[in-house]
């Protein structure tokens, strides 16, 4: 089943997974992807809604499965290079667009998972993600207009263009007289990037991706599963237990659908949140392997004393589900 969701993401669809969390059939999955249906179908409800993504439904976790935010930029100035460290750092997928060799290099954004040395229009042509989040940072007003005019025919999650207010309203003005509606330039975020005084491109970079994690962590779109545990999930030829945070409580710092992988040897891809909750969950992993237990459900309370007795700041309470997979 996890392979199947792999595979669907890959592959550009955002796949439904159904997992029981409670009852006889606890740690039985449903997946539904385009017009198939796999594995328990009777958890699948008759209609949900895809506005609360993820949700409980009498015992089943329903969630809509995302890969990784997709950044793409355009341009690859000063600012895209710390744009592009930054976004690598916090998880993004980053790709690169600029129509200059000199600039659109791996040597220069090493951090890139794709550098496209290509004209701009026909660079995002060939980008087609749900996911995306778009930073216009080109090298002039004509190359952002055109970029803009581009991504606003696609889906995106985020699209942010730099510039003065005086140089975006002349391109908005330019987009208006072309038939574009006020209401999808009212999506774009420009000037770009949260509102903290930056100056230095370093800064600007700080700014942009602070926005777009904040766009990210409120959309509410979907579990978003990252390439390391995409990439676990595609290679591993042995068991493992796939560790899944059911619910929060507290200030507990992951939400519901953070998952990760735990091997039999203890090495762990992907993260829950980190800290004591993490390394407990780790450690029940490790032993659900050794016994041969399929699937386990417990709570985690990261009380006051707890947290304290355990170096923590704060404290929380999480709920994980435990499954082991078959090699």
């Amino acid at each position: 089943m996890f392979r199947k969701i792999v595979k669907a993401i890959k592959e550009g669809r955002s796949p439904v997974l159904f997992t029981a969390i409670e009852g006889e059939k606890m740690g039985q999955l449903a997946v539904s992807d385009a017009d198939k249906v796999y594995g328990s179908v009777e958890l699948i409800p008759d209609s949900c809604s895809d506005k609360t993504w993820p949700m409980i439904n009498n015992g089943v976790l329903i969630e809509k499965i995302i890969t990784s935010p997709h950044l793409i930029l355009c341009g690859a100035g000063h600012v895209s290079v710390y744009t592009a460290k930054i976004a690598k750092m916090v998880g993004f997928r980053v790709t690169v667009i600029d129509d200059r060799s000199d600039f659109a290099n791996i040597e220069r954004f090493p951090d890139a998972d794709s550098v496209m040395n290509l004209p701009f229009d026909e660079a995002l042509e060939s980008i087609d993600d749900v996911n995306a989040f778009y930073v216009i940072v080109t090298r002039g007003h004509k190359d952002d207009r055109h970029c803009l005019e581009k991504i606003l025919k696609k889906t995106y999650t985020y699209c942010g263009m730099i510039g003065s207010k005086s140089k975006i309203g002349a391109v908005y003005a330019s987009l208006l007289s072309q038939g574009y509606a006020s209401e999808q330039l009212d999506t774009v975020h420009a000037p770009i990037g949260l509102s903290i005084g930056a100056n230095t491109p370093e800064e600007i970079a700080v700014c942009i991706v602070g926005e777009m994690i904040q766009v990210k962590n409120s959309s509410k779109c979907g579990s978003e599963w990252d390439e390391s545990l995409c990439q676990a999930i595609e290679t591993l030829h042995e068991p493992y237990a796939m560790v899944t945070l059911i619910s929060k409580h507290g200030s507990a710092p992951r939400s519901t659908g953070a998952r990760m992988i735990v091997k039999k040897d203890g090495t762990i891809i992907s993260s829950i949140g980190g800290g004591f909750g993490e390394f407990e969950a780790a450690e029940h992993a490790r032993a659900m392997l050794e016994s041969g237990l399929k699937v386990k459900r417990y709570t985690c309370r990261m009380n006051n004393t707890e947290a304290a007795r355990n170096g923590m700041i704060c404290g929380g309470e999480i709920d994980i589900l435990i499954q082991i997979t078959e090699a």
